[in-house]
């Protein structure tokens, strides 16, 4: 996280505290197996952008309720609930590190990390249900049934070298996105203003998509130690990203046969033949522009907002989501 959006974060600094202790205590409490996982996972927190944006799109909400507020048991339901995608995503890809440490699979096997997923869904779904709005809770439990349907479609797709841009966003529309629009729409709801949740939802979405197209890149052009994981994951996993499907199709035959030979392996090797050949045929500026396109999809809709301190930080946050590094 940069220097800067650390400062934009402060207005809601206080209640990213509150936030950190809710998530704790919703992880504690347990001994044995699910307890060393839960420290396991409370050892590397990740950077929280969804519990920022839940709080941030609250705050920028015209009217409503003051930040101070806000109840906080939203963000930690759907940070649980990114926080089993990972878990199971390190399973389906064969991951064996998450954020610079041993995948939760490669420390207590992939039957325990699975479990372990399912275990903080059931919890992030009894905390909305004693949160008592059905609205909020109707709108993750949609954005927990996209989360699937992504899951699903992206096994679908393993190795298809057919896959169109279509097929790949509503890949990552429903895998990634889904939990953005969810934490921004929620927080537009817990601020009162219903009139808004549209504005906020579609905001979000934008910037989950842009958030998974920047990933992506870095997934070919990210540095380990910055991204906490080896470079290719998605390649050796089959999964073929926007850098790859602009490429492939606007390639010569001949260096498409050949790349798609390669990453058909299972364990892809000439990764570095592979990004020579996206890098040529125009595939990291492709999504990098696809990638601002949904950066100024995002921004537009902020431009209506009243300006404060917390939509400024929103706009940071969308900054921060397509120009990272890691």
């Amino acid at each position: 996280m940069t220097s800067n959006l650390k400062e934009r974060l402060m207005p809601i600094a206080g209640k990213l505290r509150e936030f950190e202790e809710h998530f704790n205590r919703s992880l504690g409490g347990h001994a044995g197996l699910i307890g060393e996982m839960a420290a396991h996972i409370l050892d590397a927190p990740g950077k929280r952008i969804r519990p920022a944006m839940y709080l941030l799109s609250s705050g920028a909400c015209p009217g409503g309720r003051d930040i101070e507020a806000t109840p906080v048991y939203a963000a930690v339901a759907i940070e649980l609930i990114h926080t089993a995608t990972l878990l199971h995503d390190d399973v389906n890809d064969g991951a064996r590190e998450r954020r610079g440490r041993p995948a939760a699979g490669q420390l207590w096997g992939n039957l325990a990390a699975v479990l372990m997923g399912d275990h903080l869904f059931a919890k992030a779904f009894r905390i909305l249900v004693d949160g008592g709005d059905q609205r909020v809770l109707e709108t993750v439990s949609e954005a927990s049934e996209r989360v699937a349907v992504g899951e699903l479609l992206q096994v679908q797709e393993t190795r298809n070298f057919e896959v169109t841009e279509q097929d790949y966003l509503r890949i990552i529309g429903n895998k990634t996105a889904s939990l953005f629009s969810a934490a921004c729409e929620a927080g537009a709801l817990t601020n009162g203003n219903d009139a808004e949740r549209e504005r906020f939802r579609d905001f979000g979405e934008f910037v989950g998509l842009g958030f998974q197209i920047a990933d992506d890149l870095l997934d070919y052009l990210g540095d380990v130690a910055q991204t906490g994981k080896p470079s290719g994951t998605d390649l050796k996993s089959g999964n073929i990203t926007l850098p790859l499907i602009y490429a492939l199709q606007n390639a010569g035959d001949d260096g498409r046969h050949r790349v798609m030979e390669a990453v058909a392996q299972p364990a892809v090797n000439g990764f570095g033949e592979v990004v020579e050949f996206v890098r040529v045929n125009g595939g990291f500026d492709y999504a990098r522009r696809r990638a601002a396109e949904y950066r100024k999809k995002a921004l537009d809709l902020l431009s209506g907002l009243s300006e404060s301190s917390y939509r400024l930080a929103l706009e940071e946050v969308v900054n921060h989501s397509v120009d990272r590094q890691a």
